[in-house]
């Protein structure tokens, strides 16, 4: 697999999402303190630890059905409900980036690094199953 062969959105998506999990994991949301004494917090931590795990199920859905579309799209089931998976991986991509979001907005104390970090991945995450979706799909399934 060659990744400048690969179309644009996957070039976006495929390197953000792991990038994206791994600041949701460790890397800290909320720093309460300085040096030795403080305490830091990830996005799947509380204050609204929810949120962070709702934005860790989307983005490891979405480059699941990413993944298998890179290496193998005959393969794939029909989507649901007769959409395409480009919409789904929107659907999903919109979900994340909205529940970092909101985990943003909810609690602006002491925020770190780790927050923007997460909010910049997750929205070139978004903007790349945005070019899938206005691409057009290549697996569309007819309406019943």
């Amino acid at each position: 697999m060659d990744f400048q062969k690969l179309d644009r959105r996957f070039q976006l998506m495929l390197p953000s999402g792991p990038i994206l999990l791994i600041f949701l994991i460790f890397a800290p949301w909320h720093q309460f303190g300085s040096g030795s004494y403080g305490l830091s917090q990830t996005a799947v931590q509380a204050p609204n630890a929810l949120l962070g795990v709702i934005a860790l199920l989307a983005v490891v859905i979405s480059l699941l059905i990413s993944f298998a579309q890179v290496l193998d799209s005959d393969k794939l089931p029909e989507s649901p409900q007769g959409k395409s998976w480009e919409e789904v991986i929107f659907v999903v991509s919109a979900i994340l980036l909205g529940s970092l979001f909101l985990k943003l907005i909810l609690e602006t104390s002491f925020l770190a690094w780790g927050a923007w970090g997460c909010i910049i991945a997750g929205g070139v995450h978004f903007y790349g199953a945005y070019i899938g979706k206005q691409n057009g799909s290549t697996t569309q399934t007819p309406n019943p």
